[in-house]
């Protein structure tokens, strides 16, 4: 091919460098030579990243717009729009980008109060009204044929609003489909006593089963999964996960005193529940008045009162917020062991059995030693215990021994820095990665 391939994405989000969804584009993206990729997603943020220039956006807080006045949703925008208006808001200091883009005040705090309040009801109205919407527009039919694409990218996604995106733009172009899961979308192994759960599973199941036709190769980020929908999809599905930029050779830092402890990432699902027992494990152990080890802690979630004073002691533990990508990567350069923990909840055991956190691999890239923590079954603590890769705790009563050991015999932290090293090494060079995906477009673009 004479020209580069164009790949059109079809996501849930809008691509940013400052969330997990815009991170793992970066990841799979950025510096990948011969493409060209434009993009149609369903979100109200606007893009920040520097690897895409073309977007669609359909934003939810039209939806009510559209459903009850039939009206059009969505409009074609572009990086150089959002440049342009940030240099016209940091001028002005009089208008914002949602403004200038024309977005009513009113539709936003309408949707956010909506998407802000979480009972199933509500997700299944908000659900039914996007899909009886005005967005299969002359616009966005306009803006795919321009840009006319060898293949998509879909990832899939339980929402039955994408999934009908993805069914529509594979007829339009008639092009080949690529497709990528890191959730359990489909099975009934969940756990909830809200009927309306149940019933908005089902009917994700069945936008699902309809929709798996339509794409012509399948990736998953965990070998679980796969294993479990090859029957249901009718199709192999291969491993694609996240890649760190590898060097040759690994020196593991001297380790600090006192030790330092990081996690970075988000708090719901329960998962502060197990960062606070590590919380109250240092506690403990910096009673004497020696101060051993210290959490510290970078996140924008919101806890309750209670929890939030045992996250931030100003001794033991530290919560310093949200931070950049760029001062947390240097952060994580300066700590001892990066934390990857999961909820023990059984609702949010079964929720994210078959997720593998993108917060692994970003724990890999760090240099630390890594402390996994989570049930057994979860899919990310398997693949840490069958690489050697972390310190695993499978069970929340041993997440205090687990704490002990490493505080009270720092020189292990040597030894499983390298084995995250080994690990990293081995299985997620970035340019592996990305050449298996450039070749997944090519032989699809045919």
């Amino acid at each position: 091919m004479d020209r580069k391939l164009r790949i059109l994405l079809l996501v849930a989000e809008a691509w940013r460098n400052d969330d997990s969804g815009g991170n793992t584009l970066n990841n799979f993206l950025d510096g990948m030579d011969g493409v060209e990729l434009a993009q149609v997603y369903l979100s109200d943020k606007m893009p920040q990243n520097t690897v895409c220039q073309k977007y669609f956006q359909i934003p939810q807080s039209e939806i009510l717009r559209g459903f009850f006045f039939h009206k059009k949703i969505g409009h074609v925008l572009d990086m150089a729009t959002i440049e342009k208006v940030n240099i016209e808001t940091a001028q002005k200091k009089a208008i914002t980008i949602d403004k200038a883009l024309s977005m009513s005040s009113i539709r936003s705090k309408v949707f956010k109060w909506l998407k802000n309040i979480r009972p199933e009801i509500l997700i299944s109205g908000r659900m039914l009204l996007w899909q009886w919407s005005y967005w299969k527009t002359p616009e966005l039919n306009k803006f795919i044929k321009d840009f006319d694409p060898d293949v998509i990218f879909a990832p899939c996604y339980a929402f039955p609003q994408h999934l009908a995106l993805d069914r529509y733009v594979k007829k339009l172009t008639g092009k080949k489909m690529i497709t990528w899961s890191a959730d359990d979308c489909y099975s009934l192994r969940q756990y909830s006593l809200d009927p309306f759960f149940w019933l908005n599973r089902y009917w994700i199941r069945y936008c699902l089963r309809k929709t798996y036709n339509y794409y012509d190769e399948f990736y998953s980020i965990s070998e679980e999964e796969a294993e479990e929908m090859e029957s249901v999809v009718g199709k192999k599905i291969s491993i694609l996960r996240k890649g760190v930029v590898v060097t040759e050779t690994f020196t593991p830092r001297e380790v600090h005193k006192p030790i330092k402890f990081i996690y970075a990432g988000g708090l719901y699902l329960n998962r502060h529940k197990s960062l606070i027992e590590i919380a109250n494990t240092l506690r403990k152990l910096n009673s004497n008045g020696e101060v051993k080890a210290e959490l510290h802690i970078y996140t924008s979630s919101q806890l309750r009162k209670k929890d939030a004073k045992l996250l931030n002691d100003g001794c033991s533990v530290f919560n310093h917020g949200l931070i950049s990508p760029d001062t947390l990567s240097q952060i994580y350069k300066e700590s001892d062991v990066a934390i990857h923990c999961e909820s023990f909840d059984l609702k949010y055991r079964l929720k994210t059995r078959l997720s593998f956190s993108t917060k692994i691999i970003d724990c890999f890239q760090s240099g630390c030693a890594i402390l996994a923590i989570a049930w057994e079954e979860h899919t990310g603590i398997k693949y840490l215990k069958r690489n050697d890769a972390a310190f695993c705790v499978t069970s929340f009563k041993d997440i205090e021994a687990a704490i002990i050991r490493i505080v009270e015999k720092p020189e292990i932290i040597k030894e499983y820095a390298i084995k995250a090293y080994k690990c990293e090494k081995c299985n997620h060079r970035i340019e592996d990665v990305q050449g298996l995906l450039y070749d997944a477009f090519l032989r699809n673009s045919k």
